[in-house]
């Protein structure tokens, strides 16, 4: 995604989602949203997504929705 407007229109995508929560966390040290399933409580995340920064703003964003098999060899921090 480039452009504020692409960026926004990406997590307003993910605002009108109601069956995930979205939790800031790193994934191998780096920046990432991890997904969960709120009617697991205390499980892994289902998926996440990285997050890279440039000048203080999101750079580019790697979700990994639709590859979630990733998720079973990162190792997470919240």
């Amino acid at each position: 995604m480039t452009g504020k407007a692409e960026v926004s229109r990406y997590f307003g995508n993910y605002s009108k989602v109601s069956d995930w929560r979205l939790v800031p966390g790193l994934v191998e040290g780096r920046p990432a949203i991890l997904v969960f399933d709120p009617s697991e409580p205390g499980s892994r995340p289902k998926y996440f997504m990285l997050l890279d920064w440039s000048a203080g703003k999101v750079a580019t964003i790697r979700d990994f929705r639709h590859a979630r098999y990733v998720i079973d060899g990162a190792e997470y921090l919240t």
